[in-house]
Formats: structure tokens, sequence, C-alpha cells
């Protein structure tokens, strides 16, 4: 009777009852303090499953030999066919607890309980480590769009008006589609930001949003980079330069377009863990800060801690899509 009665229960606590099995157990839960004692001894150890949040990478190859030994032992093995009993009429079919036993749907329990532990996270995982790959491959193909540019502009980037309708970081996209040297929309989206989600977005060309109204105008150029921050330039004895390219290793030309939410701008794609950063030279990292070298300089302030142009030539700034590049007096100097 007591097997019985922890079949039961575990088999609620699972959620594997029918309804009329489920019903009968709360009936008696709320009646008999026997199954309401066997409740809470089986809620307390399958509890010690439950809190088991600490996550540990899988080793390699870890899911395929698990397969692998679950096949091999859920062969069944040859034996003679039983041959099958007359049923009466008063046969009834057996009920769950008489097909398995407590012990088996504990094991089974652990079993299903640690197999997600182990790989779920590793799921999780590859998917994240897919777009961030993905984020590198955008970027380093935006920074040979962007070297093509500066070679053909006497080593210049595309240049970010001081003023007007075009006068936003992002309007480095509509400029190379323009010349020619970007062909793709969805390269100026991160796959791991709300963006990647539009699958109608494309990049506006110089025209529409030189024909923009003032409301249209301030959207386009929210949408105009991506999701993707663009270096704004700087300024060289109080008037606003563009970037030149002088393949400088650690000089951040683009990244993961930096959150206005944050105090640090920490970009919010890769579940804010970080951002891809495209450097001078053409080469991506991944960075966990807004300090890609420790000490150096923060690229997403320039260094009177303002998300506005450079004060100085080596004082790179990414701002998002739609920021202007505000020019005013540093204190730098």
């Amino acid at each position: 009777m007591m097997d019985r009665v922890r079949e039961q229960i575990l088999g609620y606590l699972l959620g594997i009852l029918d309804d009329s099995e489920r019903e009968r157990v709360e009936a008696c839960l709320e009646r008999d303090p026997e199954y309401q004692r066997q409740w809470a001894e089986l809620r307390r150890r399958l509890a010690h499953f439950e809190a088991a949040e600490e996550t540990y990478p899988p080793p390699p190859g870890l899911a395929r030999r698990t397969c692998n030994f679950v096949f091999a032992h859920a062969r069944p093995k040859r034996s003679p066919a039983p041959r099958p009993a007359p049923m009466s009429p008063h046969s009834a079919l057996p009920s769950w607890g008489s097909r398995l036993g407590w012990l088996d749907v504990t094991v089974a329990a652990a079993v299903f309980l640690v197999a997600g532990l182990l790989v779920l996270p590793a799921i999780q995982g590859s998917r994240f480590q897919a777009r961030l790959i993905a984020c590198q491959n955008n970027l380093r193909q935006l920074g040979l769009a962007l070297a093509d540019y500066s070679h053909r502009n006497d080593g210049y980037f595309p240049a970010v008006p001081a003023e007007g309708k075009l006068a936003a970081a992002g309007i480095y996209a509509p400029v190379l589609v323009r010349n020619g040297f970007l062909t793709e929309s969805q390269c100026v989206l991160c796959p791991d930001s709300p963006m990647a989600e539009r699958r109608d977005f494309r990049i506006p060309s110089i025209e529409e949003l030189q024909a923009a109204c003032e409301r249209e105008t301030r959207q386009l150029r929210q949408l105009m980079g991506g999701s993707y921050g663009y270096c704004l330039g700087h300024l060289e004895h109080g008037v606003f330069r563009p970037t030149k390219d002088l393949s400088r290793a650690y000089f951040a030309i683009m990244a993961d377009t930096p959150s206005q939410e944050r105090p640090d701008h920490q970009s919010l794609n890769h579940g804010g863990c970080g951002q891809n950063v495209l450097f001078e030279d053409g080469h991506v990292e991944f960075a966990t800060n807004s300090q890609p070298v420790p000490g150096a300089d923060d690229i997403f302030a320039n260094d009177d801690h303002v998300v506005a142009p450079g004060v100085r030539c080596d004082d790179s700034v990414i701002a998002p899509s739609g920021t202007p590049p505000i020019i005013y007096v540093s204190n730098s100097h």
C-alpha cells in the first residue's frame, strides 16, 4: 500500500497522471495525512534536482555518448513471444502505478533533469556563439567596404556631416550603398539584436533622407545604420574632421550599437555581455566593456566623457545610428 501511495504522488508531482488519477490524488491529499506526509517527503527530494541551477559546460561528445548508451541498453532482448491470455469481460486496463514502479519513475526524472542541466546550456551557448560569429562576419564585410571606400576617397572613411538631414552616425550605410560598396541591407544587422527580427528592413537612400519630412527624417536616421554604431569623427583645432584610414590596430571604427540606457553605454546586443568591435586595421574583437584595451580609449565616449566627436585624432567615439555630431568647446585643452 505504501509503495502504491508513493507511486501515485510521484506521478502527480511529475505531471504524468491522467485527469482521473490526478483528481483522485488531489482528493486524497486534502483529507489523508499519510498522502500529505508522502507528498512533502517526495517534494523535498525532488527539490534537490530543481535547485541545481549552477551550470557547467558538458565535455565534448557527451550528447552523442549518452544517446549511444541509451540506445544500446534500450534494445529489447529477443525472447519467445508470450501467448496472450484470454480476456474476460471483467478484465480492466492496468493503471499507471502497475506499469511503472516509483523507483523507475524517480530514476527517469533524475535522468531527464540532469540531461536538461547539461544539454540545454550547451545548446544556448552554441546559439550565442553562432550569432556572435555571424555578427563578426558582418563587421568584417563592412570593414572591407569601408576600406574600399577610403582607398577611393583620399584615405577618408564616410564622413558624418556636421549639420543637415544627413548629420547622424548611421549615414555611413547610405553612403556605402550609394557608392556601390554595399549591396545587402542585412549585413548592417547584428543577428543577436532586436532589429534583426525586422524582415522588411532596408537601408534608406540619400535621396529618401533628403526628401523626408522632419518626423520621417528622425525615424530614418535611427534605422539607417542598422544595429551597429559608427565613428563620429574628431575635432582638430576646433574644426570637425572625418576619420582618416591610418590602419591603426586599436582605433575603433564600428561596433555593436551602444546603449543609451546604460551608464557605460555598453551594447545590449549579445545579451548585454559585450560587443564586437571593428578596428581600423580590419580585425574584429569581442570586448566585454567599452575599453577593448585596458586603460586605453573608451570607444563609446570622448575624452570629456561625452557622446560627441573625439577631442583629438586618436579619440574614437562609436555612436548609435541616429546620433548627430554635437560640436562643442572641449575642456581637455
